[in-house]
């Protein structure tokens, strides 16, 4: 596996050592890396001139450690190395943008992408745990047994619906993952109690005791898989299987979720055996949405006589 570094990214790491946030970069150091740099402005061809700051950046990069933690954690997660033809490191472009993401071209090559924020740079410890964290991500995309996707399947969900639940997958991970981490005696990113919280007020829908019971399962799993992440993100109010018009449930006609409900009791009879007719497990118990009953209505009317809904 290749490491490579944006120029962007190694130009502000190295700036940053400069300026004197790193602590234990010798003023000297310092001194002569500036005279380097000056001299850089005589080449006259911008090409070479451009390859020539690299160079300098990437040298100074190496030499006042930057690159240590990524290679020494990198170490540790050998499927990483292994399975990644190259490991892409490029400074965050915003708040939301910093962690590590998978790619692979049509021919199947994989390609990791690591977004650091410069500030992590300025301490080595919480570097590294930053790291394990995100190279464990990695791995779990690259391990056949946790079985990645990178498109969540969830059928039947709004978008606000698929956002919500996409930040719930993400709460599920990291607690797998922080909890690894603490068993493996490395800090995690976040401690059991908070997660432990996060997980109450992700889920204050379920009773006490099952929100106590699956975080316990989660921080202790050893081998999480994707699966058992989608089924506690793509319905977990159980509204899927209630079989009940509840607000927010699907429709088990059009299998949209509604909290607009039709009063299937006064549905007529003629309505009632066209729906059995498509839908032969239904009964009006299980409820119809009034968009379904609309439908219905109208394709009633038009080969039978007129019938109205209260």
């Amino acid at each position: 596996m290749q490491l490579r570094y944006d120029e962007d990214f190694i130009e502000a790491a190295v700036f940053l050592c400069a300026s004197g946030r790193r602590k234990g970069v010798p003023s000297l150091q310092i001194a002569r890396f500036h005279r380097e740099r000056e001299k850089l402005y005589g080449i006259l061809d911008p090409d070479e001139r451009n390859t020539a700051f690299f160079k300098l950046h990437l040298d100074w990069f190496r030499e006042w450690g930057l690159e240590l933690p990524l290679t020494d954690v990198l170490k540790e997660f050998p499927l990483v190395r292994e399975q990644l033809g190259a490991l892409a490191v490029r400074k965050t472009t915003g708040k939301n943008d910093e962690g590590a993401e998978l790619y692979v071209n049509e021919t199947g090559q994989r390609t990791g992408l690591l977004a650091l924020r410069l500030e992590r740079l300025t301490h080595d410890a919480a570097l590294r745990d930053y790291l394990r964290h995100e190279f464990t991500h990695l791995h779990d995309m690259l391990n056949p047994a946790f079985g990645y996707s990178p498109v969540l399947d969830l059928p039947g969900l709004n978008a606000a619906q698929k956002r919500l639940a996409r930040e719930r997958y993400r709460l599920l991970w990291d607690i797998t993952i922080d909890g690894r981490l603490a068993a493996a005696g490395h800090t995690p990113m976040q401690a059991r109690e908070q997660h432990a919280a996060a997980v109450a007020r992700g889920y204050s829908f379920w009773p006490e005791q099952r929100q106590t019971e699956t975080f316990s399962t989660l921080w202790q799993t050893k081998a999480p898989q994707h699966a058992e992440f989608l089924a506690l993100i793509a319905d977990p109010r159980g509204l899927r299987d209630a079989h009940r018009p509840a607000p927010g449930a699907s429709c088990p006609l059009c299998d949209f979720p509604t909290f607009h409900w039709a009063d299937a009791s006064v549905l007529p009879s003629g309505m009632v055996s066209r729906i059995t007719a498509e839908f032969p497990a239904w009964s009006p118990a299980h409820g119809i949405c009034n968009r379904c009953a609309e439908s219905y209505e109208a394709l009633t009317a038009t080969v039978g006589s007129p019938v109205a809904l209260h």
